[in-house]
């Protein structure tokens, strides 16, 4: 990677965290679509970001790891890079079978898939956490304000001096297509 070159890594919520649902039928849920595709596809252009790391948990990391492949498809100026860091190896195992398939889907056509263990343990998300958090200059999220995994990672990426985008603040303007259909 060029040295002027930065990485990103996404952290956000799982489908039953979102105050919205996660269909189509949403108003809120496209404008966060459309507000994380802005976001991810400006990276590159705005922050000189080709690299990006997923968790590929259900929910925001998966979403946004597909628009990052659809962003390796559109970019020609560079090589995009998206990088699944799974934090065991079973890890979509109690997935639903749609987000499953994503999951499947996307690992088929990311650039590299890291694993940290062969096995779960209680901090081993945290660890993945962290791992993408140290390899990155930004780190996208959609943030509330809820306790957990997220509010742990980015206090996390504070303390590290990270440049931190939410998502959920970002004003941006609307789409009318559907980005899963897209990447499909």
């Amino acid at each position: 990677m060029n040295e002027n070159q930065k990485a990103c890594c996404f952290t956000g919520y799982r489908p039953g965290k979102f105050p919205f649902p996660m269909s189509r039928n949403s108003n809120a849920y496209i404008e966060f679509e459309n507000k994380l595709f802005d976001v991810i596809t400006g990276l590159p252009d705005k922050e000189c970001c080709y690299t990006f790391y997923s968790g590929m948990a259900m929910g925001f990391d998966i979403i946004a790891a597909e628009i990052v492949l659809m962003l390796k498809k559109a970019y020609k100026k560079a090589k995009i890079k998206l990088v699944c860091v799974l934090p065991f190896k079973t890890q979509a195992a109690k997935y639903y079978p749609e987000w499953k398939k994503r999951y499947d889907k996307i690992l088929k056509a990311a650039d590299e898939v890291i694993c940290l263990s062969e096995k779960y343990y209680p901090s081993i998300y945290q660890v993945r956490n962290e791992y993408m958090v140290d390899r990155s200059d930004i780190v996208v999220t959609w943030f509330d304000g809820q306790t957990g995994g997220t509010k742990n990672t980015l206090n996390y990426a504070e303390r590290k001096g990270k440049q931190i985008i939410n998502v959920r603040k970002k004003e941006e303007k609307q789409y009318s297509f559907n980005i899963y259909e897209i990447s499909k």
